[in-house]
């Protein structure tokens, strides 16, 4: 049985990721802001209010899994095997 290593880790969470044109980063945490903004608000209806705490949480959710990839990313680089830095590029995710 091998282990996968956590390079090999973070490509498949990236694959996986395009394959559900999840959004950026940067947009995710956009839309969360602009859902609690609209919850704070309280002018939206009770089934419109649940829809729109269903998606912040499902944003929660999204943004965290992608800041523990990064932090996953970052011991990488920052403890190889022998103590060097082995550094690979990052896909783009520009659509």
């Amino acid at each position: 049985m091998s282990a996968k290593k956590p390079g090999a880790q973070i490509k498949q969470d990236k694959q996986d990721k395009q394959e559900r044109h999840e959004p950026k980063f940067e947009d995710a945490l956009a839309e969360l802001e602009s859902v609690v903004k609209r919850l704070e608000e309280g002018d939206i209806p009770l089934e419109e209010s649940l829809a729109a705490f269903e998606r912040g949480v499902s944003l929660v959710r999204l943004l965290h899994g992608r800041l523990d990839t990064v932090q996953t990313r970052i011991e990488e680089l920052t403890r190889g095997e022998r103590g060097d830095l082995a550094l690979e590029p990052l896909e783009d995710d520009g659509d």
